[in-house]
């Protein structure tokens, strides 16, 4: 067995402010990653283990107050979770899953009728073309169980990466987490729980986290990529001689790679070696918080690839009764907006932060996402995509809701919390961080002009602060594109 050493996954987040300070000549640093050896350092006393042998007590102390931490952090997230009044509640009141199905129509079409209102008129032949385009797909047989079991292997162990591990489990598959931590892939195993991440949910016992490449990746049927995008080359490199190379691999991680400006489609085949011919990338995007995800609320996204049957086999895999997945060959459309957008809920927070008022974030997301459009469109985007899911619907969700982590930066930086303070977060990766200085120079490469994302990066830098950064851009003149 081949377990994941320390050095596999970097820690980005504290070395994030080096990216953009000012001492360093071009405000930008390739991330250095360390040694990305699936087999190295793991095994010197690893918590969870016995005290026999060498160990002293001072070690048994260490890895016994490790364990209860892991505890306490699990007891305190799920309080939280119960004074703040979500205890398993759902749309019904119900004890676990809302009463609703996202995929099956109204069985009864309304009657012909003379004198029918114009309202049901016009919704019987919705009805009756989503139904004979029901008919010419297999959609519906996605959620009702006409499908073989699958193993899935999740790389990562985040908030995202243990939604979809949870969503795949919950529909019969086998789940399979690849983590770097020995201590919580046992904490995960014996109490299904994730001590790091969304740690008040109960995870479903199909779940199993391990450290060892190969035993998540020999036979996979489906590879779910959800470690940061930063930290993905040096990840897939190590582990892409166990990678099955038919195997299609699902990128959840949105972003754009430092250095070389690689979007996940494309970095994915390189760090793996790949023929594009061999196993199709899938982008999956969309507004899709992962603590939503497990509480079963309805969400749609959007499965991205130029593979047509990868994207048929992500949807099989993904399709739930509570979860929609549209499918398109727009893949350059569906990253961008995916990447953009977290620099756009930055600058969103950051007028939260600044307490403007929703006045002027919405005017100031109104001209952000005509910045993402008239980019993404300049670089070969489908001006639709950008309209969609991963368009519009993500860039909604990210700018207006609580739980993004891209606007709890920028909220933080516009309440004037210190620089290092905010980027050096425990909260998570906020990809925004390193795609605001990509950006730039994306829109200086395609001659585009974003005021809005151009601000972000320009306070990122240090080289005004919010306040100032935000009325110079709504002082500009009226832009008549997104009037």
């Amino acid at each position: 067995m081949q377990p994941v050493s320390d050095g596999a996954w970097p820690s980005v987040g504290r070395r994030a402010s080096q990216l953009f300070s000012p001492s360093h000549p071009q405000h930008l640093r390739q991330f250095s990653v360390g040694p990305a050896r699936w087999g190295s350092s793991l095994d010197r006393s690893t918590p969870g283990g016995s005290c026999s042998g060498p160990r002293t007590w001072r070690t048994c102390t260490a890895l016994a107050a490790l364990a209860w931490s892991l505890r306490l952090a699990v007891w305190k997230a799920r309080f939280s979770r119960f004074i703040h009044g979500h205890s398993r509640k759902t749309l019904q009141g119900l004890p676990e899953v809302p009463d609703l199905d996202l995929n099956v129509l109204p069985p009864v079409l309304p009657q012909r009728r003379a004198n029918v209102s114009v309202t049901k008129k016009v919704w019987r032949k919705i009805v009756y073309w989503a139904k004979v385009r029901d008919q010419m797909s297999n959609r519906l047989s996605y959620i009702n169980g006409d499908f073989e079991p699958l193993k899935v292997a999740i790389l990562g162990g985040g908030a995202f990466g243990t939604a979809m591990a949870t969503h795949v489990a919950r529909k019969g598959h086998r789940a399979i987490m690849l983590l770097r931590d020995k201590s919580v892939c046992k904490f995960m195993n014996r109490n299904h729980i994730n001590p790091k991440y969304l740690r008040e949910f109960k995870l479903p016992k199909d779940i199993y986290a391990t450290t060892s490449a190969e035993d998540a990746l020999e036979e996979c049927d489906v590879l779910i990529h959800a470690v940061p995008v930063q930290s993905s080359r040096k990840v897939l490199e190590a582990i892409k001689d166990l990678v099955p190379k038919d195997v299609p691999v699902v990128a959840v991680s949105k972003g754009i790679e430092l250095g070389n400006k690689k979007l996940m489609c494309d970095l994915i085949p390189e760090a793996l070696g790949r023929e594009p011919q061999q196993g199709g990338v899938v982008v999956v995007s969309g507004p899709s918080f992962a603590q939503e995800i497990m509480d079963r609320r309805p969400t749609s996204v959007v499965a991205a690839s130029k593979s047509p049957e990868a994207a048929e086999k992500v949807s099989r895999l993904l399709t739930s009764k509570y979860f929609r997945v549209s499918m398109t060959d727009d893949v350059l459309g569906v990253e961008v907006a995916g990447a953009l957008k977290n620099v756009l809920a930055i600058a969103a927070g950051i007028c939260e932060g600044l307490n403007l008022g929703t006045n002027a974030m919405s005017a100031l997301v109104t001209q952000g996402n005509a910045e993402i459009r008239w980019l993404a469109t300049a670089m070969g985007a489908r001006p639709e995509t950008l309209a969609g899911l991963s368009g519009m619907g993500d860039i909604l969700l990210t700018c207006f809701g609580s739980l993004s982590r891209n606007r709890r930066v920028g909220v933080r930086l516009g309440k004037g919390d210190p620089f290092e303070d905010v980027i050096n977060s425990k909260q998570g990766v906020a990809e925004g961080v390193f795609t605001a200085r990509l950006v730039v120079e994306l829109a200086d490469e395609y001659k585009v002009l974003l005021p809005v994302l151009t601000s972000v990066a320009r306070i990122l830098c240090r080289e005004v602060s919010p306040k100032e950064a935000v009325f110079e851009v709504l002082a500009l003149p009226p832009w008549t594109e997104s009037a």
